[in-house]
């Protein structure tokens, strides 16, 4: 049996590296070329860098626009806003309820 990964999963796991983390920000300043990424991660590469932005492309967070031999990044931040957000919700009632219990013993002063 195969699993099929759901647009979450591949967001997650887009976010879940620290480099794709860095080229994300990199982009919140507007589009880059892959040669500017590149230059910004010299450690990995230029194919490591592709291999980033196509994970990045998986998760619909980056879009690739090709000008002859430019490739032009355009980040999206809607997915990541999207599994953010739905996330939180979810985890937001246990916050609130724990939160609130914190608040009812520290009120209630020392026990004596």
């Amino acid at each position: 049996m195969t699993y099929q990964f759901s647009h979450d999963d591949l967001v997650w796991k887009a976010l879940s590296d620290r480099k794709r983390r860095l080229i994300i920000e990199a982009l919140a300043t507007g589009p880059k070329q892959t040669s500017e990424l590149v230059d910004l991660f010299r450690d990995i590469g230029r194919t490591g860098v592709l291999r980033h932005i196509e994970i990045l492309t998986e998760g619909n967070i980056i879009h690739v626009r090709r000008e002859g031999r430019t490739r032009w990044n355009h980040l999206n931040p809607e997915p990541i806003r999207s599994v953010c957000k739905g996330w939180v919700a979810q985890h937001i009632g246990g916050l609130k309820s724990s939160a609130a219990k914190l608040k009812q013993i520290a009120e209630q002063g020392p026990e004596k």
